[in-house]
């Protein structure tokens, strides 16, 4: 069999709509003769009658009813194929790889993904969690695109970066957590109750406050265990919003509370690769992403 052409299931998902050559020859633009001549050009290329010519009209036979779906599926995949093709040639990344600390995972991260996804619906994004040491290696070695990691005071050479703002951190516990029930409970108060520690695989506690803790470089389990009134812990809004929004944990509102209570962040990412148009737009929307309010993002003069 010969390789099949797009323009030979173009013809013939018409012909088994309109169910008449002539009809798809006036909509194609072509003779009549050219239609039939290319439809039974395909019948030989198959070796099946894909047409009854018996009656007034050509009719598809079953062989070509089956087929018909699979020919319209053969079209779209083509078209998409072709669309792709055109948006990487224009600049467009086949894919970007993203890394975030889960401290600083911005709270609308996924609203900025979802307009991503409209404004670049070929270029695949790879998101993953990693420790601000992973995230900074990862980006020197080609690894990954862009990181969301804690500020630091410096970086490699071979990577730029941007600081973002502050990455606001709640102090969250049970309901039925003692600290829940006192309205104003101080910071004294609290480090005589045990605190779940994030900690990191390089050792780092931020913010420990009791000498009662448990630790975990998990921060969904953390929270977990929070609600199971193990303790009281720190985690920033995104992944805390499904256990507020449940009632399992509370936000605590502690008197004299440390400013250190927030992050500042940076987004990171090689000096040494240049940006397509997907990630020149995913860098200028991450500076808008730690501010009062992200909206939906508006597309400027820039032609990005």
């Amino acid at each position: 069999m010969n390789n099949l052409n797009l323009d030979q299931l173009r013809t013939f998902v018409a012909a088994c709509e309109k169910g008449s050559f002539s009809a798809v020859a006036r909509e194609m633009g072509r003779a009549q003769s050219a239609v039939s001549a290319q439809i039974q050009n395909l019948e030989l290329d198959l070796g099946l009658e894909l047409f009854d010519r018996s009656g007034k009209y050509p009719t598809p036979t079953a062989a070509a009813q089956s087929l018909l779906p699979l020919a319209r599926q053969a079209i779209g995949q083509l078209r998409r194929f072709q669309q792709a093709a055109d948006s990487y040639q224009r600049g467009e990344e086949p894919l970007l790889r993203v890394l975030f600390e889960e401290l600083v995972m911005p709270d609308k991260l996924n609203d900025m993904l979802a307009a991503f996804a409209e404004r670049f619906p070929h270029t695949q994004i790879h998101a993953s969690t990693a420790t601000d040491e992973q995230a900074i290696r990862q980006i020197a070695d080609g690894g990954a695109d862009f990181a969301f990691v804690t500020a630091r005071n410096g970086y490699p050479d071979e990577l730029d970066f941007n600081n973002l703002g502050q990455q606001r951190i709640l102090t969250l516990a049970s309901p039925d957590h003692p600290l829940a029930q006192t309205p104003a409970a101080s910071l004294n108060e609290a480090a005589r109750h045990r605190q779940i520690i994030t900690a990191s695989p390089s050792g780092n506690r931020r913010w420990q406050l009791s000498p009662q803790t448990w630790s975990s470089d998990s921060l969904l389990q953390a929270l977990d265990l929070a609600c199971k009134g193990v303790g009281w812990v720190n985690a920033p809004y995104e992944l805390a919003r499904h256990f507020l929004k449940s009632g399992k944990l509370v936000e605590l509102n502690l008197t004299n509370a440390l400013s250190a209570w927030s992050l500042g962040v940076d987004l990171l990412w090689s000096g040494k690769t240049p940006q397509g148009t997907a990630a020149r737009w995913f860098a200028r929307e991450a500076r808008r992403l730690y501010g009062n309010y992200y909206s939906l993002p508006i597309e400027i003069a820039d032609g990005i």
